[in-house]
């Protein structure tokens, strides 16, 4: 048997579990949906009655999310393309193009 490290406590016991082939499908979809790390981690919190953060996706936010980096690429084009244009046209694209990669930020979080 392992000695534990210092400082971490040992673990001791293994549980197994036999599952069918739908049910491990239906614990792995929702191991993949929480922000756990592994099937591990999600299975000791389930057991545990720890709490378990889930990953909830709006389609309605994602293709609004999508339109914006669409934007957001078209104004790179343009800035590129009209690099000699007026400074203010240029200071109007930097200030949107910033304010979409701050929502994004937001959103993805």
């Amino acid at each position: 048997m392992k000695t534990p490290k210092p400082g971490k406590q040992g673990k001791k016991r293994f549980v197994s579990v036999r599952l069918t082939e739908e049910e491990l499908n239906e614990v792995y979809h929702q191991c993949e949906s929480s922000t756990c790390r592994s099937l591990t981690e999600y299975v000791k919190k389930v057991l545990t009655k720890k709490p378990v953060n889930v990953k909830v996706r709006n389609q309605s936010q994602d293709e609004l999310l999508q339109a914006m980096v669409g934007i957001r690429n078209r104004l790179d084009q343009l800035a590129v393309r009209e690099e000699r244009s007026s400074i203010s046209v240029q200071l109007d694209i930097k200030e949107i193009k910033s304010l979409t990669s701050k929502i994004a930020e937001k959103w993805l979080q």
